[in-house]
């Protein structure tokens, strides 16, 4: 009898490492746009010059002066966070419709919802611990730290049970790498998941962001956790339906690919030159 890790299909494994590297930076790119970009829109209403590069978004004003009411620091500081979870559930609504799809859409489709979560929850975590921005909307509002607390760990269970659902829709997705097996899931998970993060990781540093500063490692820890759980999630009962086409690669996961490139390349160039709204 051949060993778990015999059984894996690894030449359709590096073609999946490739597509999802590259669906992986697009995804960041496009969170990370949309995500600024309600901010910006916000605060350009609120009539409080901002911009945002690939450092993320700055404000020509500091949020203690008298431009900022308590209506704008709560919709510009929220709007992010708030825009990032409608994103989340939108991508990962699309990614559990019960049609078949390419590879390419499938990876796209999860890290499009693991960077929208991990958007919206991670800025909290580093606010708090930073007594910063969504912070001093609490302060504001005058909710306790006591609740806070009780809310973080309602978050982090919220973040878990998405990853569980992530985990099992990629557990149906990819049938033929026998991911019910220890050793086999163990790889996916190293190959498909962990190196791309890291890759993208590496990727935003290169550009200028800063998530290997303590902020941003904190700005991760949702990754992590909605990660992680794909290692334990099982495969739903009842439930015979696999998510990925017949031919588990054709001619358009190339053509994806290569629009995947080029889309991040253009974002890259359009975010790093600035984005602001003017009158």
């Amino acid at each position: 009898m051949k060993p778990d890790n015999d059984l894996m299909d690894y030449d359709n494994l590096l073609k999946t490492f490739f597509i999802s590297v590259a669906s992986s930076i697009l995804a960041f790119l496009i969170v990370f746009f949309f995500s600024n970009y309600s901010s910006l829109f916000f605060a350009y209403d609120f009539d409080i010059p901002a911009s945002f590069n690939l450092k993320g978004i700055s404000f020509s004003t500091d949020i203690n002066s008298n431009i900022w009411s308590r209506d704008a620091m709560v919709t510009i500081l929220l709007s992010k966070p708030i825009s990032a979870v409608i994103g989340g559930i939108i991508f990962l609504f699309i990614l559990m419709l019960r049609t078949k799809k390419t590879v390419s859409i499938i990876l796209l489709l999860f890290w499009l919802n693991i960077f929208a979560f991990n958007s919206a929850f991670g800025v909290l975590i580093d606010d708090a611990v930073a007594g910063a921005g969504t912070y001093k909307i609490a302060v504001a509002m005058h909710i306790n730290n006591a609740f806070l607390i009780v809310l973080g760990i309602a978050l982090a269970f919220i973040l878990f049970k998405i990853g569980m659902m992530n985990g099992r829709l990629i557990l149906l997705s990819f049938p033929k790498q026998n991911l019910f097996s220890r050793v086999p899931r163990i790889i996916f998970f190293s190959v498909i998941f962990l190196i791309p993060w890291l890759v993208v990781v590496v990727f935003t540093c290169f550009m200028g962001c800063t998530m290997l500063s303590i902020s941003g490692a904190l700005k991760n820890i949702p990754v992590i956790v909605l990660l992680i759980p794909f290692l334990t999630a099982s495969k739903p009962e009842n439930s015979k339906f696999e998510y990925l086409s017949a031919k588990r690669f054709s001619i358009t996961d190339i053509v994806l690919l290569i629009i995947f490139i080029l889309l991040s390349i253009i974002l890259i160039f359009v975010i790093k030159n600035g984005i602001s709204i003017s009158s």
